[in-house]
């Protein structure tokens, strides 16, 4: 759940450091594929969400809403550490932030209330979405106070696990003169998608423990509502909070509502072709992967675009060719490794489908990618929005939406070849 953004550098949004590479200067193919490869690497975390996931498939498929929340706490939660981590990494290179938890700045104190408060009001918007999605599926009235709650929780609990978390992976490298701008994003991204499907599969667990079970269920969601009700009714009162609050809950409105999508995608998926062990296992690390390629895609291009290198209309699609081809190849070998270790956890023998399956994902879902990064990257300049607010969050969004959608047509069109 990937939205990383510029934070320094080419898009003049941030200072950068007198020793920052001429943007013009012409990379190697090589160069530009080695770290896409590097980026993408930390994907194969995903796996570890996967089998969590794959594990627990029997508990997600008890209910269908179950299924459909999934891939949106995913996404949602991936928005808000995006924007956690990018205001934190930039607070710490503009000496507005300290690298540790105790006696850090006001600043800091207002980042961590304005993301919880972020959190909770993402959640509300996400219930929203799923409900609103669950009407084509015939999600009842119980049922859907039963999934707010579980995706209330579940975004309370990763709140108070993958923050922390992402602030100990910045301070880390700070602290030993390493750039957070590189490390953080990538390494919480991975983690959080381990945190927050653990912290799912925990609340539906509770959930269905019975009726003492469901209550601290209901009892944690209240508890974390009231506590951000709290937060914000004190944060409004400061301009910095509410200009902290305004551009990512714009992006975010528009995250949950795709994200809703996705997750519809994937419960179809599960009952009109089923949903495999195998599969399980690698959709986190599928759809972080096609994320990644657009957020490459858009982060690469927004910094040719203000240093002017490139120009905003469609020969960008032309001048970005290199990265693009870079960035596409680097998720192809991905998708390899993931069948690989994918099949060897769950069945060799599935390993010829799982492939052909993936690659198939990976073909049609990359194309679509690149053409949404590329088109966001070249409005937002247009326009001088920030791209780490809008261009990545909505582009991941919508990658995880894409990725599910081109997965389920791939295994669709695969099986019916595979069975004749």
């Amino acid at each position: 759940m990937r939205a990383r953004g510029l934070k320094r550098g080419g898009a003049g949004l941030f200072p950068g450091p007198p020793s920052q590479p001429d943007p013009r200067e012409e990379r190697p193919f090589s160069d530009l594929l080695g770290q896409s490869m590097l980026a993408q690497a930390f994907d194969l975390g995903g796996l570890l969400a996967g089998l969590v996931f794959a594990s627990f498939l029997g508990l997600f498929s008890r209910r269908m809403w179950s299924i459909v929340a999934y891939p949106c706490v995913l996404t949602t939660r991936g928005m808000v550490g995006g924007v956690f981590c990018g205001r934190l990494t930039s607070g710490l290179w503009l000496g507005t932030m300290k690298p540790c938890f105790l006696g850090n700045t006001d600043e800091f104190k207002e980042l961590c209330s304005s993301v919880m408060v972020l959190s909770s009001l993402s959640a509300l918007m996400m219930v929203a979405s799923i409900s609103l999605y669950g009407l084509s599926w015939g999600l009842r009235g119980p049922d859907m106070l039963d999934m707010a709650v579980a995706v209330i929780t579940t975004m309370a609990l990763s709140f108070l696990t993958a923050t922390p978390i992402s602030a100990l992976v910045a301070f880390a490298p700070f602290k030993h003169g390493l750039d957070p701008d590189v490390i953080t994003y990538p390494v919480s991204s991975a983690s959080s998608d381990i945190v927050v499907t653990c912290c799912y599969t925990a609340t539906l667990a509770l959930m269905y423990q019975g009726l003492l079970g469901k209550a601290l269920a209901y009892v944690l969601c209240s508890a974390f509502l009231a506590s951000c009700f709290i937060q914000l009714a004190r944060g409004l009162r400061g301009e910095g909070f509410r200009r902290a609050l305004r551009e990512p809950l714009a992006s975010s409105a528009v995250v949950v509502l795709i994200s809703g999508l996705t997750g519809t995608t994937l419960g179809r998926m599960s009952v009109t072709v089923g949903l495999g062990p195998g599969v399980a296992m690698a959709y986190p690390a599928l759809i972080g992967t096609i994320g990644d390629v657009g957020s490459i895609v858009g982060s690469t291009a927004t910094t040719k675009l203000w240093s002017g290198e490139m120009e905003a209309d469609l020969r960008a699609f032309r001048g970005h060719a290199r990265e693009i081809m870079a960035a596409w190849s680097a998720s192809t070998f991905m998708f390899v490794a993931f069948s690989l270790l994918s099949a060897s956890a769950t069945s060799l023998e599935r390993l010829p489908i799982l492939l052909a399956i993936f690659l198939l994902t990976n073909a049609l879902a990359v194309g679509s990618v690149v053409l949404l990064a590329l088109g966001a990257s070249i409005l937002t300049y247009k326009y001088g929005l920030d791209p780490a607010n809008f261009v990545i969050p909505i582009e991941s969004s919508a990658a995880d939406a894409i990725t599910t959608l081109s997965l389920l047509l791939a295994t669709k069109a695969l099986m019916a070849f595979w069975v004749r």
